[in-house]
């Protein structure tokens, strides 16, 4: 009984930890580190689910009752922001319509195996590529760029870190810095496809554990969105998962469209169970039908995704 009782104890204080992370997980963020929390929530509360059961087991029902609970409702909360997103999805455009392939790479900048990544990108021929941590591919361009004839990014080596390769001309194209660190990381850049104006922006954020710099990016990249008319894909590693409170309310405010699944790209030894930090949304008649996780991280620690995109006539 009193091995049951110390039990029951341990079980109640990890519980309390649980309970302030799951209410943390379901609050604005006010914290250092929150958003991340936000992006794991799926993550933690199938974790938490394991609390309920070893409490009720231990005789603990209403401590057992309290934390499942807070697990559904952390969980409902997740649910109900990708149901929601996903409501905005506009009808896909019939067979006949346009289309095209986007990969979106963070390729990772100390990658060893440039050679083998640089080779599977030109193999997967993508209509458009959007690659950041550039470097780590940088040195095999030349072999890119007769398969990716047009680039947008990395003109100086200094500043390298983001790029967008494309098969089909750039009729316009603009390298931003994010401020307030100022890195150039958000290329807005305007192709065709099939004779249709498209407007690709490639986005690589901070990192969002320490402090408010990339909510404060995500606000520069909706401001530089204002004015943006047509077809549009946004793709790029934004740290978080598109369900996490600073993304979400981004795509809302902008009006993008998320594609039909969120695949794990982060960490690459989670394989489909990691979290899905890099995106692509769209608007404006472009509509994502698939997206998939590459097969291989090809030595980076990120996944990319590859999607494929239709064109409303």
């Amino acid at each position: 009984m009193t091995l049951r009782s110390e039990i029951r104890g341990i079980l109640t204080g990890v519980s309390l930890v649980a309970a302030v992370v799951l209410v943390a997980i379901s609050m604005p963020p006010r914290i250092p580190g929150q958003e991340l929390l936000h992006s794991l929530r799926f993550h933690i509360a199938l974790v938490c689910l394991v609390l309920p059961l070893l409490l009720l087991i231990n005789g603990a029902w209403i401590r057992a009752s309290l934390v499942g609970l807070l697990v559904a409702l952390s969980l409902g909360q997740g649910a109900l922001i990708v149901r929601a997103q996903q409501a905005t999805r506009a009808p896909l455009p019939g067979e006949d319509a346009p289309a095209f392939t986007l990969m979106s790479f963070n390729v990772l900048s100390s990658n060893r195996s440039g050679r083998e990544l640089a080779d599977y990108i030109i193999a997967s021929a993508p209509d458009i590529a959007v690659i950041m941590e550039a470097p780590g591919i940088a040195r095999y361009l030349p072999d890119l760029l007769q398969t990716f004839p047009y680039k947008l990014g990395c003109e100086g080596r200094a500043t390298c870190d983001l790029m967008v390769l494309s098969r089909t001309p750039f009729t316009s194209g603009r390298v931003l810095p994010l401020y307030p660190l100022n890195r150039e990381r958000l290329i807005l850049g305007v192709t065709e496809i099939a004779g249709q104006s498209v407007n690709i922006v490639g986005v690589h954020l901070s990192k969002p554990y320490f402090d408010e710099t990339a909510n404060i990016e995500l606000e520069s990249v909706e401001d530089a969105l204002i004015g943006v008319d047509g077809p549009m894909v946004l793709a790029g590693d934004l740290n978080a998962a598109a369900w996490s409170r600073s993304v979400a309310r981004f795509v809302e405010q902008s009006g993008l469209e998320p594609p039909p699944s969120y695949p794990a790209t982060w960490p690459v030894r989670a394989g489909a169970f990691g979290v899905p930090i890099d995106n692509v949304f769209s608007r404006h008649g472009a509509v994502i039908e698939s997206i998939s996780a590459t097969p291989s991280s090809f030595g980076s620690n990120h996944f990319g995704l590859i999607a494929k995109v239709r064109l409303a006539e």
